[in-house]
């Protein structure tokens, strides 16, 4: 596993590590025993202060190719299919702005943690990483998790939002059950994990 590789297993492993501690889960981020116990020790050589300028230079850099993507893409593809703004429909809008939605996250996202661990994390961090067996397994794990988390969120969710304002469809109290059902699975998780310690 090459060090730039570790080093981005152990800033998401900051992250996810501190979110443990605090009883709480992301869900569709789970992990054994044994993957929790190697995030830790792949988190111990990172500072408070190194993860939140990871998070922040993260975060600028995103916003770059956000703005790259809105304005080389989005806008001029708009422009070019859509000349009369009134005769454009709901569907064909929506379509754009989500598979421009899919571009900017779907790879813009993976890119800025990609340039941001690598810009964060500095030779001294690097060093203190040592590989060990199942790296490369959690670190596959990883990817797979936030690319599915991507493909809901682009897949589904913003075209499902975007049609739902289009097509002027109350959707509040389907938002306001998912939001009461993803609450309760959260809560229920962390007083199991509660018990448990």
């Amino acid at each position: 596993m090459t060090s730039s590789a570790l080093a981005r297993l152990a800033f998401w492993a900051k992250g996810m590590v501190s979110i443990n501690d605090a009883r709480r889960e992301w869900p569709g981020f789970s992990y054994t025993d044994a993957e929790w116990a190697r995030m830790r020790t792949l988190s111990e050589p990172i500072g408070v202060g190194t993860y939140q300028l990871l998070t922040i230079v993260n975060a600028v850099i995103f916003i770059i190719i956000a703005a790259v993507g809105i304005f080389g893409a989005f806008l001029p593809l708009a422009t070019l299919l859509f000349p009369v703004p009134a005769d454009t429909s709901a569907l064909k809008f929506s379509s754009l702005l989500a598979a421009c939605t899919f571009l900017i996250i779907g790879l813009g996202l993976p890119i800025s943690m990609r340039v941001s661990a690598m810009l964060v994390g500095g030779k001294t961090m690097r060093a203190a990483l040592v590989s060990a067996p199942g790296d490369e397994a959690l670190a596959s794990k990883v990817s797979w998790q936030i690319n599915r988390i991507m493909m809901i969120l682009c897949g589904l969710l913003v075209p499902g939002i975007l049609l739902f304002i289009a097509y002027d469809i109350e959707a509040g109290p389907i938002i306001t059950a998912l939001a009461i059902a993803l609450m309760a699975v959260s809560t229920v998780t962390g007083f199991r994990r509660q018990r448990k310690s």
